[in-house]
């Protein structure tokens, strides 16, 4: 009798997880809905901008389609959806710069070497690697990445007031 039941039991396990597999295999795959537009906007990597001095701190970030704020070292961040044209006006101008020479562009002013300036810098966070500018005055700078970083910050004050 028990032997009865054990060969029972394991015909029936075998046959309901063979079942169970042809069932899952058998289940249709999920369609790409996205639209070329919105495929567009998710390019946009990571986007850091940091100034930093002794009394002052803030930090803008880009990512998935919203903006981040932050005004003080350990504060939590603020942050907003981008309206598809700030979006689309920062993938324009991103696709002007080359990331692989982002660490090699000269600033062109120095005032953040006697406090005359932030220190700021910019990183770009891509899948696979991540380039850092070299450092910079806050509010100017280099030019390979001025359009960029502007059009940054005028949309943070622009959401943040």
């Amino acid at each position: 009798m028990k032997l009865f039941v054990l060969v029972f039991s394991l015909i029936f396990f075998f046959t309901s997880c063979k079942s169970n597999k042809a069932s899952i295999q058998e289940e249709p795959q999920a369609v790409n809905t996205y639209s070329k537009m919105d495929e567009q906007f998710s390019n946009l990597p990571i986007v850091i901008y940091q100034e930093t001095t002794r009394g002052t701190y803030r930090k803008i970030t880009v990512q998935d389609d919203k903006i981040y704020v932050v005004t003080a070292q350990g504060a939590k961040p603020v942050f907003w959806e981008l309206k598809k044209e700030d979006s689309k006006a920062l993938m324009e101008l991103f696709k002007n710069i080359e990331l692989e020479s982002l660490g090699t562009f000269k600033a062109p002013t120095q005032k953040r070497f006697y406090d005359g300036a932030p220190i700021a810098n910019l990183t770009f966070k891509t899948e696979d690697k991540t380039y850092l500018s070299t450092d910079f005055d806050g509010g100017f700078p280099p030019k390979e990445i001025e359009d960029f970083v502007n059009e940054m910050i005028i949309i943070a004050e622009k959401l943040n007031n």
